[in-house]
């Protein structure tokens, strides 16, 4: 299989007759638009893709735009296994692949009359399941990392009472550093018990399966950093930058105060069924909870 970020040009020599060539695209774009989009995610390797217009298709493979949460829209070519031997094979090949990326993905998998599933074409292409497996959950946790601004805190008092709530981050050597008010509960919480849960979440609006969206938890011990701390100047600036003007308000109350939240262990969800234990110093370190996934109940 090839995948390329922008499409080559399909070949001169047209492979399908035009008629055959727009039912083709119309049928997949109105009645399978979901399919285009597992192409994008899984054998594209977007899996923050939006949607997918299948754009084009000939001998060798299959032409899309992939939209991103962005709003960029990305032309992507993912080349068959092999060339179709003849314009009839396209339907079984993308039935093939749609069930493949379907069930890599643990979205629901199509269900075509005639068609046997998990029978591959030839020239479907085809992705390693386990070094894939580890390899998204890697993206998982990059894109976690590189596109967070807020983290939700977990927190508990000396008396155990629970608490959730949303702060201002940034990462930086490895550490968590968040500016938060000493009115709220999580402070209050922290400086009892100096440690804190932080929670990385995609945002719905991105996320592909809402029930299923890609997130990691740190286990975190909590240190201040004192004002007139060298560490302080250092991670303000940072801060201010990320977040804008209203930070240059926020370090003039004084009642807020600046905590260095230290991972200690961590876990990342990929999708369902696809935990990891996460090393707190290079994220993309993975051991896979476990390789049975979700039992299913019978009866």
């Amino acid at each position: 299989m090839t995948t390329t970020a922008t499409a080559p040009h399909p070949s001169a020599e047209p492979f399908f007759k035009p008629e055959h060539l727009d039912r083709i695209l119309g049928h997949m774009n109105e009645d399978h638009a979901s399919a285009n989009l597992g192409y994008v995610r899984h054998y594209g390797n977007l899996p923050e893709a939006t949607a997918a217009t299948l754009t084009g298709i000939d001998q060798n493979g299959i032409y899309l735009d992939a939209t991103l949460p962005s709003g960029e829209v990305r032309a992507i070519f993912i080349g068959f296994a092999k060339p179709l031997s003849s314009p009839a094979d396209a339907h079984p090949v993308l039935v093939d692949m749609a069930i493949a990326a379907a069930t890599a993905l643990g979205a629901a998998v199509p269900q075509v009359p005639g068609h046997t599933a998990g029978a591959a074409h030839a020239s479907a292409p085809v992705r390693p399941a386990g070094g894939d497996a580890f390899g998204r959950a890697r993206e998982a946790a990059a894109f976690l990392r590189e596109n967070f601004k807020t983290v939700i805190l977990g927190t508990v008092s000396a008396e155990g009472e629970p608490d959730a709530s949303v702060a201002p981050a940034v990462f930086v050597d490895g550490s968590f550093y968040v500016y938060i008010s000493g009115l709220s509960h999580h402070t209050h919480n922290i400086r009892a018990t100096k440690r804190a849960s932080v929670f990385l979440i995609e945002d719905e609006s991105s996320a592909r399966q809402l029930l299923a969206r890609r997130r990691l938890t740190f286990a975190s011990s909590a240190a201040p950093v004192a004002r007139d701390a060298g560490r302080f100047t250092e991670i303000l600036p940072v801060l201010k930058e990320k977040f804008g003007p209203v930070m240059e308000h926020l370090e003039t109350m004084v009642d807020f105060e600046l905590f260095q939240l230290t991972p200690e262990r961590g876990r990342l969800v990929a999708g369902f069924g696809q935990a990891y234990e996460v090393n707190p110093a290079d994220w993309t370190q993975l051991s896979h909870v476990n390789d049975v996934g979700h039992a299913v109940r019978k009866g």
